[in-house]
């Protein structure tokens, strides 16, 4: 049942392939920012608060407040790998209610499907270069 399965899901993805990459692709754009923006909002309230509290005791606040972004980078990359599975569940999801079902019998909103049909028309005219 499981290969079934993942033999299915696999070729769904393969005949969906512009959609899948296209999606995946502002994904993983939109969690880099996410990662990038979690870690320097932390880095600087890290930053006022060593700063405030501790600044005369510390040579430099630069050890801190660098050990302080890995960390939260890595720890917002774990919590932002849940939208990633969830974006590639939903995506998965449609893929298969759209090859299921036609017009007005798919259980997708009418407001997702013209947003991925017009991205999907957008990134046309974007590779064809008009």
């Amino acid at each position: 049942p499981f290969c079934t399965s993942a033999r299915e899901a696999f070729s769904l993805i393969v005949r969906n392939a512009g959609k899948v990459a296209s999606i995946s692709y502002v994904s993983t754009l939109v969690l880099f920012v996410g990662k990038i923006f979690i870690s320097s909002l932390t880095t600087g309230a890290a930053y006022v608060y060593i700063d405030h509290n501790m600044g005369s005791k510390l040579y430099s606040t630069a050890g801190p407040c660098l050990l302080v972004f890995v960390a939260s980078y890595y720890i917002g990359g774990m919590f932002l790998s849940i939208f990633d599975m969830s974006t590639s569940t939903i995506l998965h999801c449609f893929v298969a209610d759209e090859e299921m079902f036609d017009g007005d019998e798919c259980y997708a909103e009418g407001d997702l499907r013209q947003w991925l049909n017009d991205f999907e028309e957008t990134e046309r005219r974007v590779i064809a270069g008009k």
